[in-house]
């Protein structure tokens, strides 16, 4: 139900799945290579070690879901060197050797470099991408531009004016749409936010701040839908509608919010307050055993009863609790601790009644 938790596996599969792209396509290039004739060293080495690396990456991640901010820094320091070592290697190379041609011997590469670099501006943030988007292009253009621009006949080639827009003009465009992107990303960030608030306010209680009817209603979804154990406590204030007739309705919502607040003060991170009714509440705690639920309604009605309520003083509650079981529905569980609520308030209230 939280949005960013939504976005951050989305994050995380999208990583997955690059981490997988980026492996086959080492993969396949491995094979075709050693499928050439006389196939050159760097095309030997540098593909299956991309292919290989990456799968590396993406176990790691699997393992370890929560560097995934260092597996992608590895990531992108693993593609900075398999597109950098080409250009240096095949540039020297042609510098060596007057009768070999850069333009004949390097590998149709120089898209890839395009490709990484728009992936790190979607990936990452302006200020963390930019110092590698720089580096990736120095370390790829300087010895492909250099070796160009000294050797014109070279240049002035179909190919050699591909690689220098690739290597040169392109890559300058994208560095100059960097804050462009910027600012699409928060934008896209402001969005987010304002979803987030609008789907909070549509889940919480605005008197209470706790989840409301609709919100509860999906969250006690989701954990029958889960299949894990858990209990939940339905919650009555004693003598309610008395306080709204003697105080005023003004006291009341004060009132209201008081209990929701010394309610879930009470609770631990695996429990949840949802206003389910007027002065009716609903814990929902989730992975405790039914032996337990009676202590925990128990102190949540202590709780209650430890201190006074201005301005009307003591204030008591009563509970019926009741523990998911193999054949319940939502519907049959909630109905067990209404069930148990209403023996309580026939008991003389101010008591616990476990279904």
């Amino acid at each position: 139900m939280q949005i960013q938790a939504i976005d951050e596996r989305t994050f995380y599969r999208g990583v997955l799945v690059l981490l997988a792209l980026t492996g086959f396509v080492g993969t396949a290039a491995s094979v075709l290579h050693y499928l050439e004739p006389e196939p050159e060293l760097m095309d030997l080495v540098i593909p299956p070690s991309v292919a290989i690396a990456n799968l590396v990456l993406a176990i790691w991640l699997l393992c370890r879901p929560k560097n995934i901010l260092r597996v992608v820094y590895s990531a992108f320091g693993v593609g900075v060197a398999a597109l950098s070592l080409p250009a240096w290697y095949y540039s020297l190379r042609a510098h060596q050797a007057p009768d070999i041609r850069l333009i004949d011997i390097f590998p149709p590469i120089s898209s890839f470099l395009i490709i990484f670099i728009v992936v790190v501006m979607v990936m990452l943030p302006p200020r963390r991408a930019f110092p590698i988007m720089i580096v990736a292009w120095l370390l790829n253009a300087v010895p492909i531009l250099s070796y160009l621009l000294t050797h014109k006949e070279e240049l002035w080639t179909p190919r050699g004016q591909e690689m220098f827009m690739s290597y040169g003009l392109a890559i300058l465009l994208l560095l100059v749409l960097l804050p462009f992107q910027h600012r699409a990303r928060r934008q896209l960030e402001r969005l987010q936010h304002d979803n987030s608030h609008m789907h909070n306010l549509a889940e919480r209680d605005a008197l209470t701040q706790q989840y409301n009817r609709w919100g509860g209603q999906q969250l006690l979804d989701e954990f029958m839908h889960s299949g894990t154990a858990g209990s939940i406590i339905m919650l009555d204030i004693d003598y309610f509608k008395l306080i709204n007739d003697t105080h005023g309705h003004l006291v009341g919502d004060r009132i209201l919010q008081q209990f929701a607040m010394r309610v879930s003060g009470a609770l631990r991170s695996d429990g949840h307050l949802i206003r389910w009714g007027g002065e009716e509440f609903l814990v929902l705690i989730r992975g405790i055993a039914e032996r337990d639920a009676y202590t925990v309604a128990e102190r949540l009605r202590i709780a209650i009863n430890s201190d006074l309520f201005p301005p009307i003083g003591k204030l008591t509650a009563s509970g019926g609790a009741a523990s998911r079981r193999d054949n319940d529905s939502l519907e049959s569980l909630i109905a067990r601790a209404d069930k148990a609520l209403y023996r309580a308030k026939l008991n003389g209230r101010d008591q616990i009644v476990c279904d």
